[in-house]
Protein backbone atom coordinates (compact mmCIF):
# COMPACT_ATOMS: atom_id res chain seq x y z
CA UNK A 1 0.00 0.00 0.00
CA UNK A 2 0.81 3.33 -0.79
CA UNK A 3 1.68 5.93 1.97
CA UNK A 4 -1.44 7.91 1.09
CA UNK A 5 -3.83 5.07 0.08
CA UNK A 6 -2.83 3.98 4.39
CA UNK A 7 -2.93 7.43 5.37
CA UNK A 8 -6.61 7.56 4.42
CA UNK A 9 -7.62 4.45 5.94
CA UNK A 10 -5.82 4.91 9.08
CA UNK A 11 -8.58 6.41 11.72
CA UNK A 12 -6.65 9.39 11.65
CA UNK A 13 -6.05 9.98 8.60
CA UNK A 14 -9.71 9.31 8.01
CA UNK A 15 -10.72 11.92 11.03
CA UNK A 16 -8.22 14.04 9.04
CA UNK A 17 -10.48 13.94 5.54
CA UNK A 18 -13.61 13.93 7.75
CA UNK A 19 -12.10 17.51 9.60
CA UNK A 20 -11.09 18.88 5.73
CA UNK A 21 -15.18 17.71 4.58
CA UNK A 22 -16.82 19.10 7.78
CA UNK A 23 -14.47 22.81 6.50
CA UNK A 24 -15.37 22.59 3.46
CA UNK A 25 -18.49 22.26 4.41
CA UNK A 26 -19.05 24.89 6.31
CA UNK A 27 -16.76 26.97 3.62
CA UNK A 28 -19.71 26.84 1.45
CA UNK A 29 -22.56 27.52 4.05
CA UNK A 30 -20.78 30.36 5.17
CA UNK A 31 -20.57 31.55 1.18
CA UNK A 32 -24.49 30.66 0.82
CA UNK A 33 -25.09 32.81 3.99
CA UNK A 34 -23.17 35.59 2.89
CA UNK A 35 -24.68 35.48 -0.77
CA UNK A 36 -28.14 35.54 1.49
CA UNK A 37 -27.02 38.34 3.42
CA UNK A 38 -25.48 40.50 0.93
CA UNK A 39 -28.36 39.73 -1.62
CA UNK A 40 -31.04 40.31 0.87
CA UNK A 41 -29.60 44.00 2.02
CA UNK A 42 -28.32 44.95 -1.80
CA UNK A 43 -32.46 44.12 -2.82
CA UNK A 44 -33.36 45.48 0.49
CA UNK A 45 -31.65 49.48 -0.71
CA UNK A 46 -33.06 48.86 -4.04
CA UNK A 47 -36.41 47.99 -3.51
CA UNK A 48 -36.92 50.71 -0.59
CA UNK A 49 -35.83 53.10 -3.47
CA UNK A 50 -38.25 51.77 -6.04
CA UNK A 51 -40.90 51.57 -3.04
CA UNK A 52 -40.04 55.44 -2.30
CA UNK A 53 -40.55 56.39 -6.13
CA UNK A 54 -43.50 54.62 -6.23
CA UNK A 55 -45.21 56.11 -3.07
CA UNK A 56 -44.37 59.53 -4.24
CA UNK A 57 -46.29 58.96 -7.34
CA UNK A 58 -49.22 57.50 -5.33
CA UNK A 59 -49.57 60.39 -2.76
CA UNK A 60 -49.72 62.98 -6.01
CA UNK A 61 -52.62 60.60 -7.56
CA UNK A 62 -54.17 60.66 -3.93
CA UNK A 63 -53.44 64.69 -3.66
CA UNK A 64 -55.09 65.14 -7.09
CA UNK A 65 -58.05 63.26 -6.14
CA UNK A 66 -58.83 65.04 -2.56
CA UNK A 67 -58.42 68.53 -4.56
CA UNK A 68 -60.43 67.43 -7.81
CA UNK A 69 -57.61 68.69 -9.81
CA UNK A 70 -55.95 66.74 -12.13
CA UNK A 71 -52.29 65.75 -11.70
CA UNK A 72 -49.49 68.16 -13.47
CA UNK A 73 -48.39 66.02 -15.83
CA UNK A 74 -44.94 67.95 -16.23
CA UNK A 75 -44.24 66.87 -12.43
CA UNK A 76 -45.93 63.43 -12.94
CA UNK A 77 -43.33 63.28 -15.60
CA UNK A 78 -40.13 64.27 -13.41
CA UNK A 79 -41.23 62.14 -10.91
CA UNK A 80 -41.72 59.06 -13.30
CA UNK A 81 -38.49 59.48 -14.49
CA UNK A 82 -37.23 58.72 -10.90
CA UNK A 83 -39.46 54.93 -10.42
CA UNK A 84 -38.14 53.84 -13.90
CA UNK A 85 -34.06 54.69 -13.15
CA UNK A 86 -35.27 52.66 -9.80
CA UNK A 87 -36.87 49.73 -11.25
CA UNK A 88 -34.22 49.46 -13.98
CA UNK A 89 -31.51 49.39 -10.94
CA UNK A 90 -33.36 46.99 -9.63
CA UNK A 91 -33.80 44.52 -12.58
CA UNK A 92 -30.06 45.24 -13.57
CA UNK A 93 -29.05 43.77 -10.30
CA UNK A 94 -31.88 40.81 -10.16
CA UNK A 95 -30.35 39.69 -13.77
CA UNK A 96 -26.94 40.03 -12.43
CA UNK A 97 -26.70 38.25 -9.44
CA UNK A 98 -30.01 35.68 -10.29
CA UNK A 99 -27.93 32.56 -9.66
CA UNK A 100 -26.21 33.69 -6.99
CA UNK A 101 -28.73 35.27 -4.79
CA UNK A 102 -31.53 32.57 -5.92
CA UNK A 103 -33.54 34.83 -7.82
CA UNK A 104 -36.75 33.15 -9.18
CA UNK A 105 -38.03 33.62 -12.82
CA UNK A 106 -41.18 34.44 -11.30
CA UNK A 107 -39.99 37.39 -9.70
CA UNK A 108 -38.08 38.86 -12.53
CA UNK A 109 -40.87 38.41 -15.24
CA UNK A 110 -43.82 40.27 -12.69
CA UNK A 111 -41.01 43.02 -12.27
CA UNK A 112 -39.67 43.30 -15.60
CA UNK A 113 -44.48 43.80 -16.44
CA UNK A 114 -44.70 46.22 -13.45
CA UNK A 115 -41.79 48.53 -15.21
CA UNK A 116 -43.30 48.22 -18.48
CA UNK A 117 -46.83 49.44 -16.79
CA UNK A 118 -44.61 52.61 -15.08
CA UNK A 119 -42.48 53.27 -18.36
CA UNK A 120 -45.64 53.21 -20.65
CA UNK A 121 -47.65 55.37 -18.06
CA UNK A 122 -44.90 57.74 -17.20
CA UNK A 123 -44.42 58.47 -21.02
CA UNK A 124 -48.25 59.37 -21.43
CA UNK A 125 -47.20 61.73 -18.45
CA UNK A 126 -44.31 62.96 -20.66
CA UNK A 127 -46.35 63.26 -23.77
CA UNK A 128 -49.12 65.26 -22.22
CA UNK A 129 -46.56 67.72 -20.58
CA UNK A 130 -45.00 68.30 -23.73
CA UNK A 131 -48.25 69.27 -25.29
CA UNK A 132 -49.74 71.67 -22.74
CA UNK A 133 -45.90 73.34 -22.92
CA UNK A 134 -46.21 73.78 -26.49
CA UNK A 135 -49.96 74.93 -26.02
CA UNK A 136 -48.56 77.69 -23.32
CA UNK A 137 -45.81 78.84 -25.84
CA UNK A 138 -48.43 79.01 -28.93
CA UNK A 139 -50.13 81.13 -26.01
CA UNK A 140 -47.75 83.27 -25.20
CA UNK A 141 -46.41 83.79 -28.37
CA UNK A 142 -49.69 85.09 -29.56
CA UNK A 143 -50.18 81.49 -32.04
CA UNK A 144 -52.29 79.03 -30.95
CA UNK A 145 -56.11 78.75 -32.87
CA UNK A 146 -56.91 81.78 -34.84
CA UNK A 147 -60.28 82.27 -35.91
CA UNK A 148 -61.03 82.15 -39.85
CA UNK A 149 -62.24 85.53 -41.23
CA UNK A 150 -65.71 85.10 -42.67
CA UNK A 151 -66.19 85.44 -46.37
CA UNK A 152 -67.08 89.36 -47.49
CA UNK A 153 -68.74 90.11 -50.40
CA UNK A 154 -71.83 88.58 -52.08
CA UNK A 155 -72.30 84.46 -51.96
Amino acid sequence: MEKADMARNSPVGRLALLALGAAASCAMASATAFADASCADDLKKLTDRRMTELNALNAMAETSKKEKKPVDAGVFCVKAHGLSAAEEALIAYMEKNKDWCSIPDEVMANLKASHAKSLEFGNRACVAAAKAKKMQEEQAAGGGPQAQPLPAGPL
